[in-house]
């Protein structure tokens, strides 16, 4: 009898601790990031200008290297994943130094400068998706010291929009 009291006491037991709330399958989110190989180089973003203006979906990236920072960014009409393919003066990239801009380009007319939404939460504002743009030069002070061209291939970017 004691035995079948201990045995009925651990099945119990067992019951209880199966039964209780696991955080096993809780995963943290995901921090907002922009990636992408900037001439053949990891470059790394941080997306917290990211935006919503009226109807106009804007994701930029900020990197700060040595005194110079370096500003990507596209604008999109985003109602639902999809591909996108961008106009001229829908994507930018240019660098500051000293509070001043050094440099300026625009979109390459050459290239197909794509943008791919894969997940877009419009409760959260979070845009999520792939990118490759080419830009050409338009200015740089002084003269000739910024690269004709700039690459950002294989881009990745998940971003909070803020209003």
């Amino acid at each position: 009898m004691k035995k079948h009291l201990l045995y009925l006491l651990f099945v119990t037991l067992l019951l209880f601790a199966s039964c209780a709330k696991k955080e096993c399958c809780d995963f943290p989110p995901i921090p907002n990031f922009i990636l992408a190989q900037k001439n053949g180089v990891e470059w790394a973003g941080d997306p917290s200008d990211s935006a919503i203006e009226r109807d106009t979906t804007i994701v930029t990236g900020n990197n700060t290297t040595a005194g110079q920072q370096e500003i990507i960014g596209f604008k999109l009409r985003v109602d639902d994943p999809g591909y996108y393919t961008l106009k001229n003066n829908e994507g930018y990239y240019y660098i500051i130094r000293d509070n001043a801009t050094i440099a300026r380009y625009k979109l390459s007319p050459t290239h197909s400068n794509t943008v791919v939404v894969v997940a877009f939460n419009a409760t959260d504002k979070i845009l999520q998706g792939y990118f490759d743009l080419k830009f050409v030069k338009t200015f740089d002070i002084p003269a000739g010291t910024q690269p004709d061209s700039i690459s950002f291939l294989s881009g990745k970017f998940k971003v909070a929009l803020h209003n």
